[in-house]
């Protein structure tokens, strides 16, 4: 089945494992580890899947939980949109799941790197947007470059 793969940040991942009481938790529809979490696609808000779709709808939630149990940020039902604009750079949302509102919170800069098969799409650069860095409360600027993301189309 179709799915995201995504490390999101490593220096995020090794936080949150060090530091006393912290923990990741994700949701039963995520699988994979912090080497490479695996979202599943979502086929109801993802009709199209070929590489040349215009949007790409993951479900599953990861969970990032920091000293002693506080709440660090939340991974949840992705969506990887192509520019609306005519501009190069992809976009991708996250939901926060308790107050169901979507924030665009990352930039795919440009067009994604395509296998040969044209089965996986992978952006190298990917970097926190305005909004997307508001949602972590400080710990990351605008521009923050995250880990690479892979759609894996197969």
């Amino acid at each position: 089945m179709a799915h995201l793969d995504w490390e999101i940040k490593a220096s995020l991942l090794m936080y949150v494992m060090g530091a006393p009481g912290g923990r990741i938790v994700q949701d039963d529809a995520v699988g994979g580890s912090g080497a490479a979490f695996h979202f599943p696609l979502d086929p109801e808000r993802s009709p199209d899947v070929s590489a040349d779709a215009t949007r790409f709808a993951f479900t599953g939630s990861v969970v990032f939980i920091g000293h002693f149990g506080s709440f660090v940020g939340e991974i949840a039902d992705i969506e990887v949109d192509a520019p609306a604009d005519g501009g190069p750079d992809w976009t991708m949302s996250i939901r926060d799941r308790d107050a169901d509102v979507r924030t665009t919170a990352f930039r795919l800069a440009g067009a994604p790197a395509r296998s040969d098969d044209g089965t996986r799409l992978t952006w190298q650069q990917v970097e926190l947007t305005d909004d997307g860095a508001k949602l972590w409360g400080g710990s990351y600027p605008v521009a923050t470059p995250f880990e690479p993301v892979t759609i894996d189309l197969s």
